[in-house]
C-alpha cells in the first residue's frame, strides 16, 4: 500500500547541504565495503530486475484501458468546458481541469490500483511542494531511471493534490490516445534537435508559471540505464532563474525495476518518492548554483529513502548508484565503452553521451 509520512530518520535541515551529503555517502559506503561486510560489486548484492511477460501483459493491459477510459472522460469534460477556451485565462483553467483527469485516471489505475507496483510518498521537508510565490508556479525536477517514472511521478501529484505539465518528448504525441490525451492536458512537448520548436517549448512553459501552474521536468533529458544521475540540462533552471519561481527537488528509487530499460517487460517494484522543499534562485544569474543545490539535495533525498526503513541499507539497495556513485552491480557496459578505463566510463555515463537517447522506449 502506498503512504504519505515523514521519513523516520531526518536530516537536520539546518547543516550545510554539502556537509549533509557527503558524511551519509562515506558512511554507507564504508560499512558495506570498507569495513569488510560485504563487496556489493563482487557479490552482486543488487541482482537485476526480473521483468515477466505475465507481468507485462497485465500492467500494458491495465494501461491501455486506462488510456482509453482516461481520453473518453477528457472528451465528455472538454465538450461541457470548452466555453473556458474563449474566456481570458480560460485556457490555462481548462487545461489544469485536463490535466487532473488525464494524470488521475493514469496514475490511479497504472500505480494505485495496480498490485504488481507499490509506491509510497514521503516528504523530505519542512513544507515540502509547491509555494505559490508572487503567483507564478513551481518547477519539479525529478530523476530519470526507467520508462514507468511518468506514471509514479503523476501518482505522486495525484495522492498530494498537486497539478503540473509535464515535458515530454514530442514523438510520443503519435501514440493514439496517450499523445491525443497529453495534448488536451496542455504538456510540454520538446522536439530534440530542433531549436526553433525548444524555444517556442520554453516560452510556453514561461507562460504556464507566470500563469501560477506548475512545469515538471527531468532534467536529466534521457533516462540513465546505469542508475548514475546524469548531468542536468540548465534550460530549466535559466527559466526558474529569469521568472524567480521555485524548484522542488523530487527523487524516485525502484523504478528501474518496475520497468526496466531492457526492453518491454515490466516487472514487481517497490517505488519510494521522496518530495523536498522549493529552493529559490539567488537571482537571475543564479540558474548554475540552484542546479547544483537541486542536484545536491536531490542524492541527499535519496540517501534518506535508501535507508528510511530502520536507519540500515537493505541488501538489495546496498549498492545503488545514488550510495556509491557507480553503476548498479549487474550494469554490463556497452561494447563502446568496455575497452575504457572506469574512470572514463564514469565520466561519459555522468555526461549521458554513453548510450543512445531514447533507445529501449518500447
Amino acid at each position: 500500500p502506498s503512504c504519505l509520512q515523514p521519513p523516520s530518520r531526518a536530516v537536520p535541515q539546518g547543516a550545510p547541504l554539502a556537509s549533509r551529503l557527503r558524511p551519509r555517502a562515506a558512511r554507507l559506503v564504508a560499512m558495506v565495503e570498507g569495513m569488510g561486510v560485504v563487496d556489493v560489486r563482487a557479490q552482486g548484492a543488487s541482482p537485476p530486475p526480473r521483468a515477466t511477460y505475465c507481468i507485462t501483459i497485465c500492467v500494458l493491459l491495465v494501461l491501455l484501458i486506462s488510456f482509453f477510459l482516461g481520453f473518453l472522460l477528457q472528451v465528455a469534460v472538454a465538450i461541457l468546458t470548452i466555453p473556458l477556451l474563449f474566456c481570458r485565462s480560460g485556457k490555462h483553467r481548462f487545461h489544469h481541469i485536463q490535466s487532473r483527469i488525464w494524470r488521475g485516471v493514469n496514475s490511479i489505475f497504472a500505480v494505485g490500483l495496480n498490485p504488481c507496483w507499490c509506491c509510497e510518498v514521503w516528504n523530505l521537508g519542512d513544507s515540502p511542494g509547491p509555494q505559490l510565490k508572487n503567483g507564478k508556479g513551481s518547477v519539479f525536477f525529478i530523476n530519470h531511471r526507467s520508462n514507468a517514472d511518468p506514471w509514479f511521478s503523476a501518482w505522486a501529484f495525484t495522492r498530494s493534490g498537486w497539478e503540473g505539465k509535464w515535458v515530454y518528448k514530442g514523438a510520443l504525441k503519435k501514440i493514439p490516445f496517450f499523445g491525443w490525451s497529453c495534448m488536451l492536458a496542455g504538456d510540454l512537448s520538446v522536439e530534440r534537435g530542433d531549436k526553433t520548436k525548444i524555444v517556442a517549448m520554453i516560452d510556453k512553459a514561461k507562460e504556464v508559471l507566470n500563469a501560477g501552474y506548475n512545469v515538471v521536468v527531468f532534467p536529466e533529458g534521457t533516462r540513465s540505464p546505469s542508475g548514475i544521475m546524469q548531468e542536468f540540462k540548465p534550460s530549466f533552471f535559466n527559466v526558474c532563474a529569469e521568472l524567480g519561481c521555485g524548484a522542488i527537488p523530487m527523487i524516485m528509487v525502484g523504478t528501474e525495476r518496475a520497468w526496466p530499460l531492457s526492453g518491454l517487460r515490466m516487472g514487481c517494484a517497490r517505488v519510494r518518492i521522496g518530495v523536498g522543499d522549493t529552493i529559490y534562485p539567488s537571482g537571475p544569474e543564479g540558474a548554475k548554483e540552484l542546479m547544483s543545490a537541486v542536484e545536491e539535495r536531490m542524492l541527499d533525498m535519496a540517501h534518506e529513502l535508501l535507508e528510511a526503513s530502520d536507519g540500515n541499507v537493505p541488501s538489495a539497495e546496498a549498492d545503488d548508484p545514488y550510495l556509491t556513485g557507480r553503476p548498479y552491480s549487474y550494469w554490463q557496459p556497452p561494447a563502446n565503452l568496455a575497452d575504457l578505463s572506469e574512470e572514463e566510463q564514469l565520466r561519459l555515463l555522468r555526461s549521458g553521451n554513453a548510450h543512445q537517447r531514447g533507445a529501449h522506449l518500447l
